[in-house]
């Protein structure tokens, strides 16, 4: 979505997106379940799976009078362990970042819902990860528990048992899977020529120091990935879901920046970002074309943004989350097309 904010603020030509599109579906990976039962059809609010079916249009969520069907984008960061470091039977990756953006039929609104990574669902049924090959194998992986933390879900299926989770939990179908490694992100960063971001005090977690003091500076990539793994900070209690703020943040500085004239009027660092944001993707059902013409409907509908977070509470017998009061009530909204609550902001 960052390389079509820029792409398209840029005024960039055909030719340009055509190779960008190369390059995405070169990075295809298999994630989307479109006929899983879990998804909730025609808005039905069940807390149980649906039929099976799907609406005319093909989508499993409520479609209403607008430009197209509501989307549902997953936007998967991952934090990678060296193999050094990985105990057997474990995998090498983790999705510490799990987003929806959620695409309202109307495209009046931009829903970013983050989901903590702690929070514990039940443990599904999925198919190994291969990280030999980085594909999904034919066998069913080996599980011995009950629940998982959803960030899990990746480390032993992959993305396709990730969106799994996701439309187990929430009942929305996922259309599109956008992924990144925290890695990527640093770069990503770099290219754009670092972030300007204002802070209200220094960012000290565990002991290092990522910004040393109040104010407005430029983040380079290596504090961004220190700001995006960030969880123990010092004077802030929340532990991850301050985590998933400074994420939110993040993300939103860097879609500013994307726009701004200094780097629309660079014709290398644009480029560079665009190519760096493309190599480090990889997506399901996800083409450059899909992608501006989504741009510029919101664009034209002059759509509202809002960030939110899953409410959760913590688990007094694991260091994970349990579902926070009135989760139930974001989760309806999130699946029938609907405005989330304003308190789970």
């Amino acid at each position: 979505m960052l390389t079509v904010v820029i792409l398209v603020a840029g005024g960039t030509g055909w030719v340009l997106l055509n190779r960008a599109d190369e390059q995405v579906q070169a990075n295809a990976v298999t994630a989307l379940v479109p006929d899983d039962p879990n998804i909730r059809v025609n808005g039905a609010a069940a807390t149980g799976a649906g039929d099976g079916t799907v609406d005319a249009d093909g989508s499993g969520g409520s479609t209403v009078a607008g430009t197209g069907p509501a989307e549902n984008i997953l936007i998967l960061g991952l934090d990678t362990r060296p193999p050094e470091k990985v105990k057997p039977g474990e995998g090498t990756s983790q999705s510490d970042v799990i987003m929806i953006a959620h695409v309202s039929a109307d495209r009046q609104r931009v829903d970013l819902v983050s989901i903590p990574r702690d929070l514990l669902i039940p443990a599904p049924t999925c198919k190994a990860w291969d990280y030999a090959t980085n594909s999904l194998s034919d066998r069913d992986f080996d599980n011995h528990y009950a629940q998982w933390k959803i960030t899990n879900a990746y480390a032993v299926g992959g993305p396709q048992c990730t969106v799994r989770a996701v439309q187990a939990l929430t009942g929305a179908r996922i259309d599109r899977v956008i992924i990144f490694d925290f890695q990527g992100f640093k770069a990503i960063v770099d290219a754009m020529g670092g972030v300007t971001m204002t802070f209200p005090g220094p960012v000290v977690d565990n002991g290092k120091t990522i910004i040393d003091a109040a104010g407005t500076r430029v983040v380079n990539g290596d504090q961004a990935l220190a700001l995006v793994r960030a969880r123990r900070v010092a004077g802030d209690p929340s532990g991850d879901l301050g985590r998933i703020a400074r994420q939110q943040q993040l993300l939103t500085a860097m879609l500013t920046q994307a726009t701004d004239k200094n780097l629309l009027a660079d014709p290398a660092r644009l480029t560079s970002t665009v190519q760096t944001i493309l190599s480090r993707a990889r997506t399901d059902n996800v083409t450059v074309q899909d992608l501006v013409d989504l741009a510029v409907a919101l664009k034209g509908s002059d759509a509202q943004v809002n960030r939110y977070t899953l409410p959760t509470v913590n688990d007094t017998d694991t260091d994970g989350q349990l579902a926070g009061p009135g989760m139930s009530g974001y989760l309806d909204a999130l699946a029938t097309d609907q405005p989330l609550p304003a308190a789970s902001r």
